[in-house]
């Protein structure tokens, strides 16, 4: 899960939240027919939940880099090496990556892996990617099911 952009998506929406009530306080509610008070309300709150599930959705899609790579890369396997975790969000991977059509090579990424999915990413372990074929420096790592399961 991407903690910055999910951030920046709920930063953006309460600001324009923020400006859709001064509009609304200012100019539509002194208008607004009598007795609509409460379906303005619950319209006003239907929305920013709406629009907040809508921004959380959009901030945790891939990059556009990432869905280029699932759509046009090259299938293979990376064997896990070692792991070392950096931090409480990040973990640093030594891969050996096997990629049909192409030498096999060795990588290190560093890869957000939750605590209580640490064991999918023990030494030994393998896990699907894509590569792109003209460039084995850009891998996607697809941690979805991995093939020692």
């Amino acid at each position: 899960m991407n903690h910055e952009r999910i951030l920046r998506a709920v930063a953006a929406v309460a600001v324009v939240y923020v400006i859709v009530l001064v509009i609304w306080a200012g100019w539509l509610r002194p208008r607004a027919e009598p007795g609509t008070l409460p379906y303005q309300l619950m319209f006003l709150v239907a929305g920013f939940a709406v629009a907040l599930g809508i921004a959380m959705l959009v901030a945790n899609r891939r990059t556009a880099e990432q869905r280029r790579l699932a759509k046009n890369g090259v299938e293979g396997w990376a064997t896990v090496e070692a792991s070392r975790r950096i931090d409480d969000d990040s973990t640093e991977l030594d891969l050996a990556f096997t990629v049909p059509g192409s030498a096999p090579f060795a990588g290190r990424i560093v890869y957000s892996i939750p605590p209580d999915e640490a064991s999918r990413f023990e030494p030994g372990r393998t896990l699907p990617v894509m590569v792109d074929p003209s460039d084995h420096h850009k891998v996607l790592l697809l941690p979805g099911k991995t093939s020692d399961e």
